[in-house]
């Protein structure tokens, strides 16, 4: 049920239900308005999104020895988060919302309507994210700017054309990104955050259940014996650990 869900949300570019009753949309409408209210140039939020940056860091090419290395060249740092922040993934996420099933319920309601009043509502609701997509934007081209240069040098060191090397390095950025952050990317969301139910109870927790199923998709491969062992054990260490303390520490504003 839940894989004929995904291949439905995938298919139609939308994290909307295959079966849902006119209530159902309305109630759906509602807590992603209500959400908007709530999100409207929070500080708070726009700061729980910085520690997305330690994402890209792993235990090869972009350790943190050699992340510091990409950072002490400053002038290539800042040429790569400048492509990074300027590329067409970033672009559509500042525009599209597409870092929240809530959000993007927003921007779609936005879209083709007649009801101006609600188009109206829910396009100034959507200014009101500024903070919250500028902050996510700044954290994925930051910690992806030395992922994006150290993974281009293994390219080339393995003997690929420049651009062929350029191409393939993004597109490995984009897939170390988008798994871990929050996004409302119709393969990357579940059952759960998909359903009213859970756009209800999930609101505030779509990230930690992200953290939570790639902690739990670390300890599935360590225990099927897939992938790298030390990488396993950081994933596992850092996900159901690090990431939720960290978070819900800002979260909490415990600092």
């Amino acid at each position: 049920s839940a894989l004929e869900d995904v291949l439905y949300r995938m298919e139609h570019g939308s994290n909307k239900q295959r079966e849902s009753t006119k209530n159902e949309k309305q109630f759906s409408k509602w807590i992603a308005n209500a959400t908007g209210t709530v999100m409207f140039l929070n500080r708070r939020s726009a700061l729980t999104q910085t520690i997305s940056m330690l994402n890209f860091i792993n235990w090869g090419d972009n350790s943190p020895l050699k992340i510091a290395k990409a950072f002490g060249n400053q002038k290539q740092f800042w040429k790569d988060f400048t492509m990074l922040w300027n590329s067409p993934m970033l672009k559509q996420r500042r525009k599209g919302l597409t870092m929240d099933v809530n959000y993007e319920e927003i921007v779609n309601t936005i879209e083709g309507k007649k009801d101006k009043v609600s188009a109206a509502v829910a396009y100034m609701l959507n200014k009101g994210f500024i903070l919250t997509k500028t902050a996510d934007n700044f954290a994925i081209a930051f910690g992806g700017a030395s992922f994006y240069r150290n993974r281009l040098n293994t390219y080339l060191k393995q003997g690929m054309k420049e651009a062929e090397a350029k191409e393939k390095a993004f597109i490995d950025f984009q897939e170390a990104s988008e798994p871990t952050q929050q996004s409302s990317r119709p393969d990357l969301i579940s059952q759960q955050q998909a359903s009213p139910l859970g756009r209800f109870l999930l609101t505030f927790q779509n990230v930690t259940m992200q953290n939570n199923r790639n902690g739990k998709r670390a300890f599935l491969d360590l225990k099927n014996k897939r992938g790298d062992f030390k990488t396993n054990i950081s994933k596992i260490i850092y996900y159901f650990g690090v990431q939720n303390a960290i978070f819900l520490g800002m979260q909490q504003a415990l600092f």
